[in-house]
């Protein structure tokens, strides 16, 4: 896998959790009666979680620009399969499902932060699972 490629399947993957993450935690935050503390801290977390997506769809777009300049010159670092086709690593989605797991553990279960992090675990939790069923051996 080329540096692009690893870079935009990063951020896609970064962008879909993070979408994911926002969508559950504002299915939560609808449920909240107001005066209820939790809406402000679930608000300030969806905004948080808002930025990021912004960030990371701005840093996609720049890389799909680089990709895009690879394939059209014919650079041998131009990525040939899709962002969908281009597996991730195990080893990093471990990493990021460890790290999400110690996030879970460490907020408080009140929190925006351990609604957030249960999220983040379900996704990873799932994705592992698929590319361990996918028999991905990049690690």
């Amino acid at each position: 896998m080329t540096s692009s490629s690893d870079a935009l399947r990063t951020t896609s993957d970064a962008l879909l959790r993070d979408l994911e993450v926002l969508g559950a935690l504002e299915d939560e935050k609808r449920t909240i009666e107001p005066g209820d503390p939790r809406l402000v801290d679930l608000a300030t977390q969806i905004e948080s979680i808002a930025r990021r997506v912004l960030s990371g769809s701005a840093r996609q777009r720049r890389l799909s620009e680089v990709v895009s300049d690879q394939v059209r010159d014919d650079s041998p670092e131009a990525p040939t399969a899709s962002i969908d086709d281009t597996p991730r690593p195990r080893s990093a989605i471990l990493a990021d499902w460890r790290d999400a797991e110690r996030r879970l553990a460490a907020a408080d279960p009140a929190s925006a932060e351990w609604t957030e992090a249960e999220a983040l675990v379900g996704l990873l939790r799932e994705e592992f699972r698929r590319a361990s069923s996918a028999g991905e051996q990049r690690d």
